[in-house]
């Protein structure tokens, strides 16, 4: 993990009518690190995320990439949506042969060689590639969605609660491959989550969103030091207690 900035976020406001999500938020996401980014419902997790990447406009502050600016570089980002968001009239192969299709001028069999290299890196074996997404099952449509949000070598990898709806053994190893693509590819995760031994696991740092704004940010440690309140309760109540404890076991 480096020093240098890859996401800035300065005194951003986010406003939905009369409801205010956002409120005057900070925060830095480090090159190369994974960032755990959690808080209670409601908080605008997912709300800053789809910020980031341009899909909805915050209503005041900036965000920049000050990394990629400085090297004049185009900040490539990749998402998996929560659930997956895979077209179910494709098949797994072909949901990630359509960024490269719409975004690229690569021949069909190039793209197609890429989208199955893409897949196989995630962890799904050939023989699921030319399967839709109902025939496969709810961890294999996560890891697709993974693959589909690599396809264009992106250097930034936004997840929106992946682990969410899986068993622990299938959350484990969820966590372990977004470990090793992160660290093989290079990439900056920033990870929206409730899974605490998701936290436990392959957090560089967590970031905790509370009343609007970054309530507390560092590592677990780190927080749960000087932690009062609801981030308190969250990674010391019975639940937390427990990932930490499977934490040190591991």
């Amino acid at each position: 993990m480096s020093e240098e900035i890859a996401i800035r976020i300065k005194g951003l406001v986010t406003r939905f009518g009369e409801q205010t999500v956002h409120d005057g938020l900070d925060l830095d996401v480090r090159r190369g690190e994974i960032l755990g980014v959690v808080g209670p419902s409601g908080c605008g997790k997912s709300v800053l995320l789809r910020e980031i990447v341009g899909l909805d406009e915050a209503t005041e502050g900036e965000i920049t990439f000050p990394y990629f600016e400085e090297n004049d570089i185009e900040p490539r980002r990749g998402v998996m949506f929560q659930d997956g968001a895979l077209f179910s009239t494709l098949t797994i192969l072909e949901n990630v042969e359509a960024p490269l299709r719409e975004h690229t001028q690569l021949s069909a069999p190039l793209r197609v060689h890429i989208a199955a290299l893409k897949l196989s890196m995630a962890g799904l074996d050939p023989s699921a590639h030319h399967k839709k997404p109902a025939q496969i099952s709810g961890g294999m449509r996560k890891r697709a969605a993974v693959a589909r949000a690599i396809a264009l070598d992106p250097e930034l990898l936004f997840l929106d609660e992946p682990t969410a709806g899986l068993d622990p053994i299938s959350a484990g190893n969820f966590d372990e491959m977004t470990r090793d693509l992160a660290r093989s590819l290079g990439l900056t995760v920033f990870l929206v989550t409730h899974d605490l031994d998701t936290l436990h696991a392959i957090a560089d740092r967590v970031a905790v969103l509370y009343g609007g704004k970054v309530a507390a940010i560092g590592t677990i440690p780190e927080i749960e030091k000087d932690a009062t309140g609801w981030v308190a309760e969250y990674f010391s109540g019975p639940r937390g207690r427990a990932a930490t404890r499977g934490a040190a076991e591991r």
